[in-house]
């Protein structure tokens, strides 16, 4: 550095306990006041500077590494060096910080002062609402608790007045009395308490947010009290009880079942008009609650009045369900014979006990029964004209029109509830190929045992005869069975098992219990009197191969297989 561009901080501690600041090097001695205090200012400048752990220049001078260690000890101030603790010792007071310290005491006075004011505010609102509170939609502020709940009584009560309305002598409804707030003494139910709730919710230090428009709105519960004894007095005073003639009331009723109309129908009610005073008093006590303006007793059933009338919900329940069931109409299709369910039925069925429909379920479960029994099939002996033309009378096996009796009575149930209307044909445990008392048909096989030969009828046409051999009628459990049976099903590949004989066959298709049709391939003859012997089969119908199989091909599972003996 130049010597023309260097520049020194000298500072003399004489000078300064005088008064003087330091001066530059090479400056005048007598620069003024202004510029002592600038010197003063950078000195102290330079002086927060030496504190720094790194290599500096001062002067013309630079400090190596060496002498950081005593640079921690010392101050360099311009190009000398003093220890920290004489500087320090020497530094004069200087009139700058003599200002700051008189702001911070103008400052603390004045925050003080404020302090003390908001204190004294919020002070004042710890004994009323402050601004910007509402209850009930009206501005409290500066009132206090008391004040705020009589202002709300007064508006919300006012010069309340309770119009009663009822039967004059002449039964006519008319205004008979008024009960007035003043009579009763009513008010609004703790107001106070609930006023002085809400008081206790304000914080007073935050008065200061109401300046801003800020507002809190509260709602009082207006329910009221009031001396019921007097309510009571009031309305002894009426005479409602003389004002009329008495009329009993009736309740309204179901009437029995009516052939002439089909139905059932509803009886109405009639209507009284004594007063119940219990009643009366209840309806009148709850209107002043409410705060209306007016009652009218009849409208509230204040008159002794039926309990059950006709638009009572458990009457016209009871006679929709009746009407419901009495509408229903069921067409029957039994075995080809038709069959009515109507009203005229039902109406035996139906009736009313302990106030709830009921159906007789027995019955309706003798009705299916009885058809059942005029139409089934299923069992029964019938007649058959054979291929010889000779009428027989034969036993019923697995076939036939069979009702099941206990589905159908439920389904029938069902149906009686729902009040339908359909057709319908009624549960079968059994069917036959056809309706009717010759429900064989057409289509068939024909099992000649006398003659031990088969015919395979379809649709009126023989389409297929062959010789077999039946059950050994040398045996009583190998005979093969006579009567009308149905193929049960049919399968191919099966092997039979009996008690002393197992076998293969191609075609098996039984049609009564372990008794029926299949291919015997280890015979070689065919018909005549095998069976006679004990060369019969132990019951089943032994057929060709070839017949077996064509005859598998033409039976379905259901298909009529009649057997017999001439």
């Amino acid at each position: 550095m130049s010597e023309r561009n260097e520049k020194k901080i000298i500072i003399d501690p004489t000078r300064a306990r005088n008064g003087e600041g330091a001066q530059e090097s090479g400056s005048r001695p007598d620069g003024g006041q202004e510029h002592r205090d600038r010197a003063m200012e950078k000195a102290m400048e330079a002086l927060r500077n030496s504190t720094a752990d790194e290599k500096e220049f001062v002067g013309n001078r630079s400090f190596s590494e060496e002498d950081e260690e005593e640079d921690f000890r010392y101050e360099r101030i311009g190009g000398e060096r003093r220890s920290r603790g004489e500087y320090q010792a020497e530094a004069p007071v200087s009139k700058g910080k003599k200002g700051k310290t008189i702001a911070i005491i103008i400052i603390a006075c004045i925050l003080l002062a404020g302090f003390i004011g908001y204190s004294g505010v919020a002070l004042y609102y710890q004994s009323c609402f402050m601004p910007g509170t509402y209850i009930n939609n009206m501005d409290c502020g500066g009132m206090e608790v008391a004040h705020v709940a009589s202002l709300i009584s007064e508006r919300e009560l006012g010069d309340y007045t309770l119009d009663i309305y009822g039967k004059d002598p002449s039964g006519q409804v008319t205004c008979i009395g008024q009960i007035t707030r003043k009579d009763i003494g009513m008010e609004l139910k703790d107001d106070v308490i609930q006023v002085q709730k809400h008081f206790d919710s304000q914080n007073p230090f935050l008065w200061i947010e109401s300046l801003g428009g800020h507002e809190v709105r509260h709602e009082l519960d207006t329910a009221v009290v009031f001396d019921e004894e007097k309510v009571d007095k009031l309305l002894a005073a009426l005479h409602l009880e003389e004002s009329v003639e008495k009329v009993v009331p009736r309740d309204a009723y179901l009437s029995e079942y009516s052939a002439e109309t089909g139905r059932y129908e509803i009886i109405p009610e009639v209507q009284g008009n004594t007063p119940d005073m219990e009643k009366v008093a209840e309806v009148v006590k709850q209107a002043l609650y409410n705060r209306e303006s007016s009652v009218n007793l009849e409208e509230q059933a204040c008159y002794e009045l039926p309990e059950v009338t006709a638009e009572d919900r458990d009457l016209v329940k009871l006679q929709e369900t009746l009407n419901r069931w009495l509408g229903t109409s069921v067409t029957y299709d039994w075995n080809s014979r038709e069959v009515l369910l109507d009203k005229a039925l039902l109406a035996d069925w139906i009736s009313v006990e302990d106030e709830e429909a009921v159906l007789d379920e027995e019955a309706v479960r003798a009705f299916v029964a009885d058809n059942a029994g005029k139409y089934d099939t299923y069992g029964k002996n019938r007649k058959f004209v054979t291929t010889l033309g000779t009428e027989l009378t034969l036993p019923s096996g697995a076939f036939g029109w069979k009702t099941d009796i206990e589905k159908e009575t439920a389904a029938l149930i069902g149906l009686i509830k729902d009040g339908a209307v359909t057709e319908r044909e009624p549960e079968y445990s059994s069917k036959a190929p056809w309706k009717g008392v010759n429900d064989i048909g057409n289509t068939y096989v024909e099992i000649d045992l006398t003659y031990q030969h088969l015919y395979l009828y379809q649709k009126g046409q023989l389409v297929l005869e062959t010789d077999f051999v039946s059950g050994m009628m040398t045996r009583s459990d190998c005979i093969s069975p006579q009567g009308v049976f149905r193929v049960t099903y049919k399968t191919t590949n099966a092997t039979l098992r009996g008690g002393d004989y197992e076998q293969f066959v191609y075609y098996w298709m039984p049609f009564h219990g372990n008794f029926g049709m299949h291919d015997a391939t280890w015979r070689t003859e065919f018909g005549g009197d095998i069976y006679l012997t004990d060369q019969g089969s132990h019951g089943c119908i032994n057929l060709p191969l070839d017949k077996a199989e064509q005859i598998y091909h033409a039976v379905y599972a259901g298909h009529p297989v009649i057997c017999y003996y001439y």
